[in-house]
């Protein structure tokens, strides 16, 4: 049966629960990715069909299952997509403000979308149930339908 095992690749994890708990971990995504070399991007990753995902807390113990609609945010290094094309080089990049439950997240989103769609409005009306907004070193991936509002930042 280990033969049928998907390999996987463990990234350290932060997970914002919709009811404010937090959880540090791992979580396990595709070692090989379907549409470039090297693993399966997080938010790719986040945004498949399946509800609920294995994620290992820190300090011991065994894995469990989280369900993605109750997740507001989880957060990767940066590095997670350090062998995929980088996104900037396909897309304008927006300065946002995202508040979701009670949270509030700032940063940058990547609005890879066809010129004629290149707004924000655009970018978060996608049908993908995660969006992720860059933050220096981190990558957070927020569940849209915990979003309340998004403010663009005006740069100047």
């Amino acid at each position: 049966m280990e033969d049928l095992r998907v390999p996987t690749v463990a990234l350290s994890a932060e997970v914002l629960c919709a009811d404010g708990r937090r959880f540090r971990g791992s979580i396990f995504v595709p070692a090989a990715a379907l549409t470039h070399a090297g693993p399966t991007r997080p938010e790719d990753w986040m945004n498949e069909s399946m509800s609920f995902f294995p994620f290992l807390p820190d300090g011991g113990g065994g894995p469990v299952l989280l369900n993605k609609r109750e997740i507001l945010v989880v957060t990767v290094a940066a590095e997670a997509d350090a062998e995929d094309i980088p996104e900037e080089a396909a897309g304008p990049q927006r300065r946002v403000a995202v508040e979701a439950e009670s949270e509030r997240l700032e940063g940058t989103i990547v609005v890879n979308m066809p010129e004629n769609q290149a707004r924000v409005l655009d970018y978060l009306n996608r049908p993908q149930p995660f969006v992720t907004l860059r933050d220096e070193n981190l990558h957070h991936l927020i569940q849209k339908e915990r979003i309340t509002r998004v403010v663009e930042i005006r740069e100047g």
